[in-house]
């Protein structure tokens, strides 16, 4: 129990507050993803996929990223490479002292927490603020993440509160709901009053030089379109080639991180804004981070790069379930963490994180895009013992057990050896009172011995058995299921192979299989009120009228903010009934916005699988027109539900890409939302606390 790992992890098992906040939430994330892929037709399939855009990105790397460069360039991005954390720190600093600026207000970023960036900034006189709930609790905490996904996950709700009442307001409730609307106050003032915005990036899309963030709270989007500049830090493993092999991605990392289908918001930066468009930043800088990265390329670790963040295998591995994020002492914990952090800190810091796993493989098993992390834990093992990285007792007693293992006479020997002591001992081997690390070791544990008969003796008796007729042992789920249950649940397991070989995962070739949606319109009314949206059919222009000057007489005093070029006149129909109508200016508007009760917004696209409202910017159509207002509505035409995400790839390029192009496409599922307070479900985190769509009939203007 000397190693600085289980030091750390022996705190971890006499803290029964931190283990029942493990236990809860990484035992209702790995439900919800189950369920999550329950939706996808083929699953497997679809990760495999997944997996083989990642593979085929590394195969040709250079050229991809020869790509993105060019294409953020030619977008109007500015691009820093830096080598380690200390470039990277020197970019962003610099861009800090050009533009004045005091205050930074951050998205989740954990490639800016490998580096350590929130003390440069304040040593450097700027004032980092976290906006994601999670990341602003232990900021106040003076805490780092435990977790990829929900870095508060190993903080109880009294625990919150109790912080909450020390460094927020003396008068906290306890209730999380009262609490988050706490900090949306709070960081509502640090939004608008900061002049730059860092943030991370979940896919660099080359064909399009495209930034890509997925989150629910809306903290993204108020990063990337408030402050007047905007830096995006990222490592080159997240470069995609294209838009449509982004939204496959994008189909797997929710489903393995939060169990959605969608996160609340996808949102796609294509540079600064643009000629026309009343918001967004007039600055982007993209910091290309390798701090290590580059000299594990071709090696057999480069599949970690693969790795999408999800944090599914951290939720899998019973290792991370029982200590948490903090006992790895990185920002990477759990089964990934343990290959990335030697990666890029060096065998001699993190080396031993290789050990902390059982090797079960239910990391691989929960992995999105099928990383295999199991070797990857074996071969930096190797990698340890090869660098002598290890003490010298364990050296010799692997070296013994290695000889053994090679001379099968031996190896039979000293088990019936260790067999017969057994028995002379008992059937179980009390070693608690050896002296030193063996005692150590021993205490508290049960050491099984050999069984009587080894497995190659009932082997060589099976054997000789072979020809008996077999024993015909009814499967328990026959016999607990319905005839019409046990056929539901033969098609979802045969669904989870469909498309594939046995005994290996390759990516299936042409278009992988969709859900069937015959009726999109139903399809996406359903899906939208699922993740919380108001939907309402009209039958009429008369009836969409009515609906919408119904919701906004919901805050009357307050005015309505209205986009350009909606199918509907809904401005007019506003005024005319009194309200204040704040219309799409050459500025943002930021300050009347916020006190906006109402934004109506159109929508280029709606996907009915998943309750999607698709939004591209452009002049007369702000960004925070869906963002800073209490509630968003949008227009919906029949005639542009899609069915599936996957035929938005072509529609997204060429809004990216044709006439004057938007410097940013908002894919919305749901009002703002989060759970980073003892996993208790809020809505309106940063953006709207209520989503409303008014689906109008088809031939509408």
């Amino acid at each position: 129990m000397k190693s600085p790992f289980n030091r750390r992890a022996g705190l971890a098992l006499a803290d029964p507050q931190l283990r029942q906040a493990l236990r809860t939430g990484t035992g209702r994330m790995g439900e919800m993803r189950l369920k999550a892929f329950e939706s996808a037709a083929a699953p497997l399939a679809l990760r495999a996929r997944a997996r083989e855009i990642r593979r085929r990105t590394f195969d040709d790397l250079g050229r991809h990223l020869e790509t993105l460069l060019a294409s953020l360039r030619r977008a109007g991005v500015e691009v820093h490479a830096a080598p380690d954390a200390g470039a990277a720190h020197r970019v962003i600093l610099d861009i800090a002292r050009r533009r004045g600026a005091t205050l930074a207000v951050k998205s989740k970023s954990m490639a800016s927490e490998e580096i350590h960036l929130n003390a440069a900034l304040e040593r450097a006189g700027v004032r980092p603020v976290e906006t994601d709930l999670g990341e602003w609790i232990l900021q106040l905490a003076e805490e780092t993440p435990s977790h990829l996904v929900a870095p508060a996950l190993h903080k109880t709700l009294e625990q919150v509160v109790d912080l909450f009442r020390r460094k927020v307001d003396p008068g906290a409730p306890s209730d999380p709901e009262a609490l988050t609307a706490l900090a949306r106050k709070a960081l509502r003032r640090e939004f608008l009053a900061a002049g730059i915005g860092i943030s991370g990036v979940n896919f660099a899309i080359a064909e399009t030089g495209t930034l890509c963030l997925v989150t629910n709270e809306g903290n993204g989007r108020l990063v990337t379109a408030l402050p007047k500049v905007h830096i995006a830090l990222m490592g080159f493993e997240k470069v995609v080639p294209t838009v449509e092999e982004a939204l496959t991605l994008l189909a797997v990392l929710p489903r393995s991180a939060t169990g959605q289908k969608l996160t609340t918001y996808f949102t796609m930066l294509t540079g600064p804004r643009r000629p026309g468009e009343a918001d967004g930043p007039d600055e982007v800088h993209l910091v290309l981070l390798d701090n290590g990265r580059s000299r594990h390329l071709g090696g057999p670790f480069q599949e970690a790069f693969h790795c999408i963040r999800c944090g599914a295998c951290q939720n899998a591995c019973p290792v991370f379930q029982t200590v948490g994020g903090h006992t790895y002492d990185s920002v990477y914990g759990g089964p990934i963490g343990s290959i990335l952090s030697p990666m890029f800190r060096g065998l001699e810091a993190s080396g031993e994180l290789a050990a902390a796993s059982s090797l079960c493989g239910a990391c691989q098993e929960a992995c999105p895009v099928l990383v295999d992390i199991p070797r990857m834990l074996i071969e930096m093992r190797g990698a340890r013992v090869a660098q002598r990285n290890i003490s010298r007792t364990e050296r010799l007693l692997f070296r013994a057990a290695a000889w053994a293992m090679r001379r099968p006479a031996a190896w039979a020997l000293s088990f019936r050896g260790l067999s017969l002591l057994g028995r002379v001992l008992g059937p179980r081997l009390k070693a608690g009172w050896l002296p030193g690390a063996a005692g150590a070791w021993a205490r508290g544990r049960e050491l099984p011995f050999p069984a009587r008969r080894s497995f190659r003796d009932r082997w060589r008796e099976r054997q000789r058995g072979a020809g008996k007729a077999l024993s015909a042992v009814p499967p328990a789920a026959s016999q607990e299921r319905t005839p019409e249950g046990m056929l539901d649940h033969i098609r979802r397991q045969a669904a989870l192979g469909e498309g594939l070989a046995h005994g290996h995962v390759p990516s299936p070739s042409g278009a992988l299989p969709e859900v069937e949606i015959p009726d999109p319109a139903e399809r996406f009314r359903r899906e939208f009120e699922a993740v919380g949206g108001g939907f309402f059919r009209a039958a009429s222009i008369e009836e969409a009228k009515a609906r919408l000057l119904e919701l906004a007489s919901r805050w009357k005093d307050r005015p309505v903010a209205v986009s350009g070029g909606l199918p509907l006149p809904a401005a007019g129909w506003l005024r005319e009934a009194g309200h204040e109508v704040l219309e799409s200016a050459e500025g943002d508007d930021r300050g009347r916005l916020d006190a906006a009760g109402l934004g109506v917004t159109g929508c280029a696209w709606a996907v009915a699988e998943t309750g999607t409202l698709v939004l591209p910017s452009g002049a007369g159509r702000p960004r925070l027109h869906s963002l800073l207002p209490e509630a968003h509505l949008a227009l919906v035409r029949e005639e542009d539900i899609v069915p599936h995400l996957s035929a938005l790839g072509p529609r997204i390029q060429g809004a990216i890409v044709g006439g004057a192009g938007a410097s940013c496409v908002s894919l919305i599922t749901g009002p703002s939302r989060s759970a980073d307070i003892a996993l208790t479900l809020i809505r309106g985190v940063h953006g709207p606390r209520e989503v409303y769509a008014i689906l109008l009939p088809r031939g509408v203007a």
